[in-house]
């Protein structure tokens, strides 16, 4: 039933059933790989050669300073230590309070807990076995005592023990029971919530993973209908929980939007970091608001701490919002800040600037030096997302790279099928062979070539004939999976894989032969560069196919205007063996205009009579963007140029002359 007049809210654009625990890396930027080059924050995904590639990292679970709770520190302790004193202290009181029913009081003792514990690495340590036992039992008893019939639990209660699980970040079937059961009671009260406890309850529900479609609709409607007494805390960490659950619906995000435009003057530099990755995650520009929050970075850009900078540097990336000033201030703060980086944040940042096409070689420079300092122990995520982005903005930082290969082989075992793509892609595109590390990834395809799709197996193939490496174990692996699951590849990647054979003269007769009919079907969707190389593969490889080549000349022909020369001719000249299809003459026609446009200029320029600039003359030759005719251009331009073709004993005696 609606309310407000607004009707309900449906909140989901994919499929999940209540209580389900997300650990597929979905929209919540969390390390796992998500789907390929969609908005998820993951690393699977390399479109057309890595131009595509989103990364992950954003949506972990800790909340703003100034947010419901400060950030909690080490205080001393290392990553998974508990003092003796710190344990008696605080389950004892949590176990009175629990006996006492106050939840209040439990939901405190909870807090504290996550202070001290510090998650990183705590409920991993054995030592603590009896310890974290207790600490179960007394969520277990926890779990009971929402279950009493004579217990009413209030709104805030419901929503403080949510958000306390959260920061607790304690990954057990108890926790999920819980929030299951806290589900329940709330989607029934949810008119009693108020904005402090709708944006807890989301909170932690998103940062344990946690996605309870049923109580997020509620949820949704409730925060729709009280949008107008959110503060910018509740309104930056409620978009966020929703984005990061993978949860959208338009009524939800235009209110928050409208309400986050109204009072974006009081933002934090953290909620305005998580306001953007929001709007990122549900791929939604809403320019009024990205502009007002733009401006308001850029005045509170000192304000920003590394992962923050980088956070909304990568949201407006993804959104492609080419913010010119913005990504400046960003900059200018992210080369101030540099040693405080993690490798992380620049592996984002790098991409973010990347991805926007925005050259700055004095961030890259400095982003190149401390991703070098600190190279001992990157994650593979880390390793690719840097290679890629250095290679996609064109800054051939060998030092690196070479930095990042080493660092990659020891790994190599630990990258996902994606990293590895988007890692082979890079050294290509930089043109660098490092063979230590194309031998290890060669051999990491050929013995796991079922866990990588169809378009990463092009791109990797791509690379390798790029660098011209031919590695044997891989290109037969390639070789056998593609003859079996030739439906699972579009003309792009077939066409690139033919390409890649040919270009370290890697010949399977058979292969090339089953996959020319599946390119010429698609041979629309090849773009005049593809066309060009599919057409001189079939002729280095010496595998006849009419039926392709005739298909590759039609289609050539429709995109003749957006053909560069040097494309033509080498397409042109592949065709020229194969039995003659009746577009061949045409095709002869729109080369005949080209060379007719150098011929013209030779002609013009030594008849004049100003002095001879060889320079000039040479920059202007090469202007035409190709250096030789092919063989049926070079009689064509002869002709324009009244020069008749050398006849065979004029070319007996050049070569006599040669030898």
């Amino acid at each position: 039933d609606g309310r407000d007049g607004r009707g309900e809210i449906e909140v989901m654009r994919e499929g999940g059933g209540d209580g389900r625990r997300r650990r597929d890396g979905g929209r919540d930027g969390g390390r796992d790989t998500g789907r390929d080059g969609g908005r998820d924050g993951g690393r699977d995904g390399i479109r057309d050669g890595g131009r595509d590639m989103v990364p992950s990292g954003y949506g972990g679970g800790g909340m703003s300073q100034g947010g419901f709770v400060r950030e909690y520190g080490n205080h001393g302790d290392a990553p998974g230590h508990v003092s003796e004193n710190s344990r008696g202290d605080l389950l004892a009181p949590m176990m009175e309070y629990l006996e006492a029913r106050d939840i209040a009081g439990l939901t405190k003792g909870l807090l504290r807990l996550a202070k001290v514990l510090n998650p990183q690495g705590v409920f991993n340590n054995p030592q603590l076995g009896e310890y974290l036992g207790k600490l179960r039992d007394l969520l277990a008893r926890l779990y009971g005592l929402l279950h009493s019939s004579d217990l009413i639990p209030s709104p805030k209660d419901l929503s403080d023990i949510a958000f306390a699980l959260g920061k607790l970040q304690y990954d057990d079937n108890i926790v999920v029971d819980i929030l299951q059961r806290i589900a329940e009671i709330s989607k029934y009260r949810a008119e009693n919530f108020s904005p402090h406890d709708m944006a807890g309850i989301v909170w932690g529900f998103a940062s344990l993973g946690v996605r309870n479609e049923a109580l997020m609709s509620v949820i949704a409607a409730e925060v729709v209908n009280k949008i107008e007494g959110f503060d910018q805390r509740h309104l930056s960490n409620t978009a966020w929980a929703f984005s990061k659950c993978g949860l959208w619906n338009e009524q939800l995000v235009s209110a928050i939007a409208g309400e986050c435009l109204a009072k974006i003057h009081t933002f934090s530099a953290q909620s305005l970091s998580h306001i953007s990755w929001a709007m990122a995650q549900w791929g939604t520009r809403k320019d009024d608001l990205m502009n007002a929050i733009a401006d308001e970075v850029q005045h509170k850009t000192h304000e920003f701490s590394p992962g923050p900078l980088a956070m909304t540097a990568w949201s407006f990336a993804s959104l492609q919002i080419k913010n010119i000033p913005l990504m400046t201030s960003i900059s200018e703060e992210a080369v101030d800040k540099i040693r405080s980086f993690k490798t992380q944040d620049l592996a984002h940042l790098a991409w973010a600037f990347a991805n926007l096409r925005i050259q700055d070689s004095r961030l890259f420079n400095k982003m190149a030096d401390e991703v070098q300092r600190n190279i001992n122990g990157t994650l593979p995520p880390e390793l690719a997302n840097i290679a890629w982005a250095f290679s996609k903005n064109n800054f051939s930082h060998e030092d690196l790279m070479c930095a990042i290969a080493k660092e990659a082989v020891s790994q190599i075992h630990n990258f996902k099928s994606a990293e590895v793509a988007m890692l082979t892609w890079a050294f290509a595109v930089a043109g660098l062979r490092n063979k230590e590390l194309m031998t290890g990834i060669g051999a990491q395809v050929a013995q796991n070539i079922i866990r990588f799709s169809a378009p990463q197996l092009s791109h990797i193939a791509w690379a390798f004939g790029a660098l011209s490496l031919r590695h044997t174990e891989f290109l037969q692996s390639l070789s056998t999976h593609v003859y079996g699951s030739i439906k699972s590849f579009r003309a792009q990647g077939l066409s690139n894989i033919a390409w890649a054979f040919a270009m370290v003269n890697f010949r399977d007769e058979q292969l090339i032969l089953r996959v020319a009919p599946a390119i010429a079907r698609e041979v629309g969707d090849l773009r005049p560069l593809a066309l060009a190389r599919c057409a001189w593969a079939y002729r280095v490889l010496s595998v006849p196919s009419p039926e392709l080549m005739d298909a590759l000349s039609v289609e050539a022909l429709k995109k003749a205007d957006e053909f560069p020369t040097k494309a033509l001719v080498k397409l042109i000249d592949s065709v020229y063996s194969s039995p003659v299809p009746k577009e061949r003459s045409l095709l002869h026609r729109v080369l005949a205009g080209r060379t007719a446009d150098v011929a013209n200029f030779i002609q013009a320029f030594w008849k004049g009579n100003h002095p001879i600039n060889e320079e000039d003359y040479c920059g202007q030759l090469h202007a035409f963007s190709f250096v030789e005719c092919g063989i049926v251009g070079t009689p064509l331009l002869l002709s324009q140029l009244n020069i008749d073709l050398p006849s065979g004993g004029f070319m007996r005696r050049c070569c006599q002359k040669g030898l």
